[in-house]
């Protein structure tokens, strides 16, 4: 078994911390693996509720592969547990201007019904959310 298959059997049980202790130590690891690692561990913080750390190392996987959308998400879902909505928004925004949603799919029509349940009144950001919306074919 591989490092990498033991942080991540510790992380399916839970075991949030030491499987960041076996990440934290990994290297030379190919493109592919150490994507796996990068997100594993913002993973973890994310659980452990260390959104900021979640935040960072999710930012640094996307860096290295910007189409990555659950490295997106981790950083999304991070904002929204620390309450800091406008970079939440600002993080699908960005995404989705470079890519398409797959998994943001479901959030794009969840941020649809925030506009018309009034939650979200900007009129700027209700504009830019509808253009990603059609964009991503996730308008009704």
């Amino acid at each position: 078994m591989t490092p990498l298959q033991k942080a991540k059997d510790l992380m399916e049980k839970g075991q949030y911390l030491p499987a960041i202790t076996i990440l934290n130590d990994l290297n030379g690891l190919s493109p592919r693996s150490e994507n796996y690692r990068l997100l594993f561990m913002a993973d973890c913080w994310f659980r452990l509720e260390e959104y900021n750390w979640a935040i960072d190392i999710a930012d640094k996987l996307l860096q290295k592969d910007e189409r990555n959308e659950l490295a997106s998400m981790m950083k999304y879902l991070s904002y929204c547990s620390l309450k800091d909505f406008d970079n939440a928004l600002a993080e699908i925004v960005d995404f989705l201007s470079n890519n398409e949603a797959d998994l943001y799919k479901v959030t794009l029509e969840e941020l649809l019904t925030d506009i018309k349940d009034g939650f979200i009144t900007d009129k700027e950001i209700i504009s830019k959310i509808k253009e990603l919306a059609l964009q991503n074919n996730c308008l009704k």
